[in-house]
């Protein structure tokens, strides 16, 4: 009898397919489906580097800048990720140019250890969204990039369509609390930082795209969407046009 029980426990119940209902809880538990919560960056090897200890170091040093700077990002995970590279070459070994066309070529491939690094873009992201009124020709919001490449609110214009979103109250709670308003989402696209090459050039979003996106949709009187990273403790902006945040918190404990 003893020895059934063990052989049960040692290889597990059988299993069976249970419904899930996806949508609900996506839509109870993720209000913003637009926002992914939680983000990564890829960290590549310098060329000739062949420890990984060195770009653990400088994936550590990008976030504790990032951090240091204002930018509330919150550390998730680290991890390890092999990349396929490869190149054509010639017989000689010599590299080929895209618009080179020669006979007799080989493709050489190479696996590259990098680093990924997990992070939530702040404690959570929240939605807002600026309206434009008629006569209007800018949001009234100018934006800078950090050196880690974050997108950051800079100025905000007073009674613009991004003052009425509650930008300006924000900038002013990140200005007294030492934090940067940096923006991690733009009508649902991501302006955050994805990939550090070998090279050692941080993969970000086009500054310069983000002000014609903007000028765009003044053009048409649309609507923007934005998220904006929340850091702890940080009030809410006082606008009708504050939408549920997309978040990933531990439920509070009874009192």
């Amino acid at each position: 009898m003893s020895r059934k029980i063990v052989n049960v426990a040692f290889r597990g119940f059988n299993r069976k397919e249970v419904k899930y209902d996806w949508k609900r809880k996506v839509d109870t538990y993720l209000p913003d489906q637009a926002s992914t919560v939680v983000a990564s960056i890829l960290f590549m090897p310098f060329q000739g580097e062949y420890y990984i200890e060195a770009t653990i170091s400088r994936c550590m040093a990008w976030f504790s800048a990032a951090v240091s700077s204002g930018v509330p990002l919150v550390f998730v995970n680290i991890q390890t990720e092999q990349i396929v590279t490869s190149e054509k070459t010639n017989q000689n070994g010599k590299e080929i140019s895209r618009g080179g066309k020669q006979q007799n070529t080989s493709t050489s491939v190479e696996l590259v250890q990098g680093i990924r690094l997990w992070f939530l873009p702040g404690v959570e992201q929240v939605l807002l969204e600026m309206i434009p009124e008629p006569g209007e020709t800018r949001f009234g919001l100018d934006i800078k990039r950090t050196d880690e490449g974050f997108i950051c609110v800079g100025e905000v214009t007073k009674g613009s369509a991004a003052d009425r979103a509650g930008l300006q109250q924000l900038l002013d709670e990140a200005n007294l609390t030492k934090h940067l308003l940096v923006i991690s989402r733009l009508e649902g696209k991501s302006v955050m930082p994805s990939t550090v090459g070998s090279a050692g050039f941080i993969h970000c979003c086009d500054h310069d795209e983000i002000k014609d996106a903007l000028a765009s949709a003044m053009e048409g009187l649309d609507i923007i969407q934005l998220h904006i990273m929340a850091w702890p403790n940080q009030n809410r902006p006082e606008t009708p046009q504050a939408m549920a945040p997309a978040t990933l918190r531990p439920p509070k404990p009874p009192l």
